[in-house]
This record gives structure tokens, C-alpha cells and sequence, in this order.
């Protein structure tokens, strides 16, 4: 994937009329994303997501475009309308959040309803049929719920299902890649859920849950 990555920036520094035209139609054209039509695209939704959510933070262009599993140019393009939109701010290839800006708050809000961890985590952890459910717990669950607090640096992950602990690994470090954070599953059983007397899992269950895969009948 990193070489990808690189050969776009050697694309994009000694750009041909052809490639730099095609690739910008392919920008154009990209369809809006279903969790939320208003977004221009799903990359627009995604790049949000990992600089609007989570810590503030700086990320190269390069990083993001590794991130994104996308292309330097399209990455560029992004972050250079949102910065003129006052919604990131640009320090040569570096991005990161406006957060003075007012559109800040309420576009962060609707970026987690949309692009936040809930949706990739069903995406990662939705490819293996071993999980029967999996929901967030800790203080991404608490800010789904409309706790207030601030921005959780790392998402953990309740898993149930018969899966191996390093099947729920290899979710768990697709899924951060893609988030840019740090993600803990806790992987049980259908009978070890139903255990009442597990005092983890009774303090899990006594805290905010958001659900995120329900595959049970």
C-alpha cells in the first residue's frame, strides 16, 4: 500500500495532463457515501472522521492518504476545500482541526453519528462470522449516549462470538489503522455474556453499551 502511496506523490510532483485530468473526474464523480448524503463523498466523510474525532492531532498528507487507503492528489484536494471552509487548518502538508471555528462542534457531532468508530468497527469486525454481537463500552459508548466529556483517545471494543483472540487482533489493528486510534477488544463467548457472575463484565454492562453488531436470532 506504501508504495502506492509514494508513486502518487512522484505523480503528483511531476503531474501529466492525462493522469492529474482522470483523476480529478474520478474525485468529481465519486458518489455521496449512504450513511449521509451530504458529505460529498466518502473520503470527505472518512478524512473528517480521523482529524475531527479522537485527540487533536496533525497528520501529513502522506499519512492520511495511507490511512485513507486513497491517493496523495484526492487527499490534497480534500483537505485543501475543507481548510478553505474553515473547518481544518493547513501548515504546509500537515492538517489538523479548526477548533475555534463554529462549525467545529456540530460537524464533529454528525461526523460520529456517520463515519465514527461504530461504523468501521461493523465494518472490521462484520467480516468474520464468528461474531455474533459487538458493541463499544468505555467513553466512546458514553459520548454515543450524550455524555459529555472530551474526545476519547482509544475505542474498546466488546466482542461476542467464538472467535480466536488473534482473529480479534487482526480486526482490532484493521480497524485503527483506518481510525487512527487505538483499539482494546475484549473477546467472550455467548455463554460467558450470560454469566451474571464475571464482575467485568457485570461493571461493562452497568456503564453505557453502543451497540455496533447484532447478528444473534
Amino acid at each position: 500500500m506504501r508504495s502506492n502511496v509514494v508513486g502518487s506523490a512522484a505523480e503528483y510532483r511531476r503531474p501529466r495532463a492525462s493522469s492529474v485530468d482522470a483523476a480529478f473526474q474520478r474525485d468529481v464523480r465519486a458518489p455521496a457515501p449512504p450513511q449521509m448524503p451530504i458529505f460529498r463523498s466518502r473520503l470527505q466523510g472518512e478524512l473528517l472522521a480521523r482529524l475531527l474525532l479522537g485527540p487533536r492531532r496533525e497528520a501529513s498528507m502522506l499519512d492520511l492518504a495511507v490511512m485513507l487507503r486513497t491517493d496523495l492528489g484526492s487527499v490534497m484536494r480534500e483537505t485543501e476545500r475543507l481548510s478553505r471552509a474553515g473547518v481544518l487548518t493547513l501548515a504546509g502538508r500537515l492538517a489538523s482541526r479548526d477548533e475555534l471555528s463554529p462549525l467545529y462542534e456540530p460537524l464533529a457531532r454528525l461526523v460520529m453519528l456517520t463515519f465514527g468508530p461504530p461504523t468501521v468497527v461493523a465494518e472490521e469486525f462484520g467480516r468474520l462470522p464468528a461474531v455474533r454481537e459487538a458493541h463499544l463500552f468505555g467513553p466512546w459508548a458514553a459520548r454515543y449516549a450524550g455524555v459529555p466529556g472530551d474526545q476519547p483517545h482509544d475505542v474498546e471494543v466488546l466482542v461476542i462470538g467464538t472467535l480466536s483472540s488473534e482473529a480479534a487482533f487482526d480486526a482490532a489493528q484493521e480497524t485503527a489503522a483506518r481510525l487512527g486510534l487505538p483499539v482494546h477488544p475484549v473477546v467472550r463467548t455467548p455463554a460467558q455474556w450470560t454469566d451474571d457472575t464475571d464482575p467485568f463484565l457485570r461493571e461493562i454492562r452497568a456503564a453505557p453499551l453502543h451497540p455496533v453488531i447484532d447478528t444473534a436470532p
